[in-house]
């Protein structure tokens, strides 16, 4: 698969990378971005695949916040009506994966199925949060930078933050306003999601070293959704996609064969 088509919509930078196959629309999650993606979507060999930056972040920056879950689920909407498919196949990592099954709900007649990969249930009550609770914490003393800092440096690791050229480590921490508001939408009422309520397949994805909380929330998902099958990527952990982008894009395609016919 070569190089995507960079576009935009309602300010929010995409890249596509056409076929003639079905259609997957890819959804990241906190302090991430499409880029990290792109080794999965070239690993999609014959499948029309779609990758955004959401509001807030890398090539959307300037595009200013999506503060509730339901900017969130209309960000992902236009993308999907942009698309010009109809009904796609959406790759939620994270948060992401959140934001789809709100948009099933939402918005039906766009999503025929969910590839959902460890979704936060932050309403529940033993779900915990590590990094972004820390950069919450940060940010109540310094400003939303030091919270992007801190939230990398819990999610990578110290060693690979200082190792990031500085113009890198500068944009990541401009992410921060996004992060916050993505911690708070978290938390708002409207995020809570009735999982029986949603009826379009969803392929739940976990990773063998994954934390306990994401392993517990894929758990979560496989007793609670109407008609759930799931996957586990062995060696993984939250960040499939950096490290097996392969194995991610066989989760998509079996996603994208969840579809009715």
């Amino acid at each position: 698969m070569g190089t995507p088509i960079r576009g935009t919509v309602d300010g929010l930078a995409l890249y596509h990378y056409a076929a003639d196959g079905p259609s997957i629309v890819v959804i990241h999650g906190t302090m991430d971005r499409a880029g990290g993606f792109r080794r999965t979507a070239r690993q999609l060999e014959g499948f029309d695949i779609t990758v955004f930056d959401r509001r807030g972040y890398a090539g959307s920056r300037e595009a200013g916040l999506a503060p509730t879950m339901a900017d969130q689920v209309r960000d992902l909407a236009s993308v999907i009506e942009h698309v010009g498919r109809g009904a796609v196949t959406v790759l939620g990592h994270s948060l992401g994966a959140l934001i789809a099954m709100h948009a099933s709900l939402a918005r039906p007649d766009l999503i025929a199925s969910i590839g959902a990969w460890e979704p936060p249930l932050p309403w529940l009550a033993w779900y915990g949060e590590s990094a972004g609770t820390r950069a919450r914490e940060v940010a109540a003393t310094e400003d939303p930078g030091a919270a992007a800092e801190s939230f990398m440096r819990l999610m990578i690791g110290d060693r690979l933050w200082d190792r990031l050229p500085t113009a890198t480590r500068d944009e990541r921490r401009a992410e921060g306003p996004a992060l916050l508001a993505d911690l708070t939408l978290c938390r708002m009422p409207d995020a809570e999601l009735d999982l029986a309520d949603v009826v379009v397949p969803v392929l739940v994805g976990f990773g063998s070293e994954s934390p306990e909380r994401f392993r517990r929330s894929a758990a979560t998902l496989m007793e609670s959704l109407p008609d759930p099958m799931g996957l586990e990527v062995a060696d993984a952990s939250h960040g499939v996609h950096l490290s097996h982008p392969a194995e991610l894009a066989a989760f998509a395609r079996a996603a994208a064969a969840r579809v009715p016919i």
